[in-house]
């Protein structure tokens, strides 16, 4: 009698091997969605300064600009339009610095992450969260940092950038941070 055991038991951890690699993209995916959630997320826990003398229609909104980050569309098209507590959230893609003036919060993902300096340097002293994926994003005057740790999305917050921006960041948002600075 053949015994085909060993020949079945590959063919089993071959298909478990298939079956638990994902291509790239489901990958890079999750991360974005992750990446939105925590944005969102983080909206909830900052207060902006009340604008003065703008039209009360600007205040119902907040403007969320993003440069780089290409993967990030599908999940920015799910955003749009929703509402975080009063304000209505509009999505806008940036593509020249000329562009960043009325966004109260910028993305800058890693593909752009070259022009960090220049953005941080324009919106510098203004009511804008900066939230960036570059290693040294904090040290360039960013307000948070998200980065992968151990296969998990983490943040750290630059808490002097943050004020000097006019940000009042809630210590629960403070708390869950993985480091502040």
């Amino acid at each position: 009698m053949r015994h085909f055991f060993p020949k079945y038991v590959f063919v089993v951890l071959l298909l478990l091997l298939f079956a638990a690699v994902r291509p790239s993209w489901a990958i890079e995916g999750t991360a974005y969605q992750i990446k939105g959630a925590m944005m969102m997320n983080f909206i909830k826990f900052i207060e902006w300064p009340a604008p003065a003398g703008e039209p009360s229609e600007a205040m119902d909104t907040l403007t969320i600009g993003i440069v780089g980050a290409r993967g990030f569309d599908s999940i920015l098209n799910k955003i749009h339009g929703r509402q975080i507590g009063e304000k209505k959230l509009i999505i806008r893609r940036i593509h020249f610095l000329n562009q960043l003036s009325g966004c109260q919060v910028l993305y800058i993902g890693a593909s752009d992450s070259y022009r960090s300096y220049d953005i941080l340097k324009q919106v510098a002293g203004n009511p804008v969260l900066t939230i960036g994926e570059d290693e040294d994003f904090i040290r360039l005057g960013g307000i948070i940092r998200l980065y992968n740790e151990k296969d998990h999305i983490r943040f750290e917050i630059n808490q002097s950038a943050a004020d000097h921006a006019g940000l009042k960041l809630s210590a629960k948002l403070l708390e869950v941070a993985a480091g502040v600075h």
